[in-house]
């Protein structure tokens, strides 16, 4: 009886569950070969001797697209990007525009210069040439965290009065002001002089010069004057001294440093006024910070707050910082000066608010930044939202052998391959399982901190 050759898909590649053992999660490896200096080209050939050749896909040769549409006919299979957060952002959007029904868990090597992401989900700030086979065991034995993603709409309406949109995606931070224009400054540079950028050192000696010369320039004094912040539906007011105002979805900013963690809390409560009935900060769609574990299972929705007591509660910066909570955390700084003293440790950022959403209208050309990419934007209302989607990471685990996280990512995942539990399910319980885990490591942070 004769059988039937499988058929190549479009990409060229043969692949299904069939050809998988029941242990088995297949790993596909994204890398920039233009990151890190040429850390990228001895990465593809030391992962081609260590993993099939299909597996490793050279993103200066074309897009995430293919490859991940062929690696999707798996029910099971993780990504490795070996790259800078700009590299992450790349892949996480093309994963988005396909509509997955599971996404597939996301591991990162970091190549690039800042490599914020990296770090929170433990994968430290740069590649130091460590042995791959050890990287590949982490990878193995990492766990699930969720990762919040946001989209900025820029409606800008011209001398003629015609309306034009724009949307654009982040996942770290985004700057409107000061940090923006020193990072503009770095990018103007990069782009008229790309082979002075070879490494990460010289890279941010770069910023350190940008930042040099914003301080003298001071040219975002008064930005208070010409910027309006409304956070779900209440207007906040900037401090007078503000130069820029940043909105961080991660807390680490800029390489590594942990705005919201070491920021000042508002010394008195500011006055406020509601700017649209907007969202209200007691939305029952949103799952809410708690300071326990056991709050997150005894939680009763409360009552409709007054008006006093929603600003109160926006302001009280008093909230665990959490990439996945569906809240931003947003801060002001003072100058480009201020900016340096916070990146060394000797300041501190002033904590405004914790939001949902947020709308900010621009009364001047002002720069703009989202995770390090920056433009200047004219008069314009920029308008952030959460996306209804959150991205899947790896986070590292720091046990040995993976740890009780690991072991509990990977309990979940046989329960849901064996359909004791359905895909609505898994979600759910690894979305909770995943803020459970996050607290637990910034409260042994915090615990460490105070025994210093």
């Amino acid at each position: 009886m004769s059988r039937s050759a499988p058929i190549p898909d479009s990409g060229g590649y043969i692949l299904g569950d069939e050809f998988l053992g029941s242990s088995c999660t297949p790993l596909l490896v994204f890398i920039n070969s233009r990151s890190g200096s040429q850390q990228g080209d001895l990465l593809i050939t030391q992962f081609r001797r260590l993993l099939n050749p299909i597996q490793i896909w050279d993103l200066a040769n074309g897009g995430p697209e293919k490859i991940l549409k062929s690696f999707s006919v798996l029910s099971r299979f993780q990504v490795l990007i070996c790259g800078g957060d700009g590299t992450v952002s790349w892949i996480i959007s093309a994963l988005e525009k396909m509509e997955l029904k599971r996404w597939p868990p996301i591991g990162i090597l970091p190549l690039g210069t800042g490599n914020d992401l990296a770090r929170v989900h433990g994968w430290g700030g740069g590649y130091n040439n460590e042995s791959l086979l050890y990287i590949l065991k982490q990878i193995s034995e990492a766990y699930i965290s969720m990762l919040d993603l946001w989209e900025l709409d820029i409606t800008t309406v011209s001398k003629k009065g015609r309306t034009k949109k724009e949307v654009k995606a982040f996942l770290n931070y985004l700057g409107v002001g000061v940090d923006a224009q020193a990072a503009l400054q770095v990018h103007n540079l990069r782009e008229s002089k790309p082979n002075l950028f070879f490494s990460r050192l010289f890279n941010k000696a770069y910023y350190a010069l940008a930042g040099g010369e914003e301080a003298i320039k001071n040219s975002c004094t008064n930005i208070s004057e010409h910027i309006t912040l409304v956070a779900d539906g209440i207007e906040i007011p900037l401090p007078p001294d503000s130069q820029g105002i940043i909105f961080l979805n991660i807390d680490s900013y800029s390489g590594g440093v942990p705005m919201w963690s070491n920021g000042l809390r508002p010394k008195r409560r500011r006055r406020a006024r509601s700017y649209s009935e907007g969202h209200i900060l007691n939305d029952s769609k949103s799952f809410p910070r708690n300071d326990s574990i056991d709050d997150l299972t005894d939680y009763e929705f409360p009552k409709e707050l007054s008006f006093e007591e929603k600003v109160a509660k926006l302001t009280a910066c008093d909230k665990q910082t959490s990439c996945q909570d569906g809240l931003l955390d947003v801060v002001s700084v003072r100058g480009a000066f201020h900016l340096g003293q916070i990146r060394v440790g000797l300041g501190n950022a002033d904590l405004l608010c914790q939001c949902h959403e947020a709308t900010i209208t621009l009364k001047k050309n002002l720069a703009v930044q989202i995770d390090g990419e920056p433009w200047r934007q004219s008069q314009s209302t920029l308008q952030i939202r959460r996306k209804p989607d959150r991205a899947t990471m790896l986070h590292r685990s720091v046990a040995d052998n993976g740890g009780v996280e690991s072991e509990v990512t990977k309990l979940l995942n046989w329960a849901n391959e064996k359909e004791i539990i359905d895909r609505n399910q898994y979600a759910e319980i690894m979305g909770e399982f995943s803020r459970r885990a996050e607290f637990k490591k910034v409260k042994k942070q915090q615990d460490k901190k105070k025994t210093w």
